[in-house]
């Protein structure tokens, strides 16, 4: 059995290579397609003991076969990859834009303790009881003994002293971006 496949073999697997190599353009890549088929074959004893007419189609099908599944495998492989790369990018894009937005975040909590600073202390007090503290209008007018209304009327305030710091902050970093994109791009 194995003295017929050697002759198969020998008659045969230079024609499937050449074949692959026409297909292929790699003398390595039709050697291990070549071997493939024969592997194939081996599995099938009945195809090469008795051949016939039909074999050498069946051969070179089988040959076609394996190319393209090959094909389709390194198709998959580079789209695979392809997404890859691009979760790899997007991941990074939004762990950057993450790390931008926390840097933000304290830059404005920054800003925000230093205007309170800025503000009259029962105001400071007031808004800081209010918004850090979780504390009530009332909860707030009774801890200091004022009224409901001086307590809103505190928060007004302060938040009016926020507003105007963060317009001008606004205002400052787009006027400052402006600048920087005409001394960029030389406009």
């Amino acid at each position: 059995m194995e003295k017929d496949f050697q002759s198969f073999f020998t008659v045969n697997f230079p024609k499937v290579k050449n074949f692959a190599r026409k297909l292929l353009k790699s003398d390595e890549d039709a050697e291990d397609i070549a071997q493939d088929v024969f592997c194939k074959l081996w599995q099938q004893p009945e195809m090469w003991q008795h051949p016939n007419d039909k074999l050498d189609g069946y051969v070179f099908v089988t040959t076609r076969n394996i190319i393209l599944n090959m094909f389709k495998h390194q198709r998959i492989e580079q789209e695979y990859q392809a997404s890859f790369a691009e979760n790899a990018i997007l991941c990074e894009i939004i762990e950057d834009d993450q790390a931008l937005k926390d840097i933000y975040y304290k830059e404005l909590l920054m800003i925000l303790r230093l205007a309170l600073t800025k503000m009259p202390e029962r105001r400071r007090m007031i808004f800081e009881a209010s918004r850090f503290q979780g504390l009530s209008n009332k909860d707030i007018a009774e801890k200091l003994g004022v009224s409901i209304r001086t307590v809103e009327h505190q928060i007004y305030l302060a938040l009016i002293d926020l507003k105007k710091i963060l317009l001008f902050l606004v205002f400052f970093s787009s006027l400052l971006s402006s600048i920087m994109i005409l001394v960029v791009f030389k406009v």
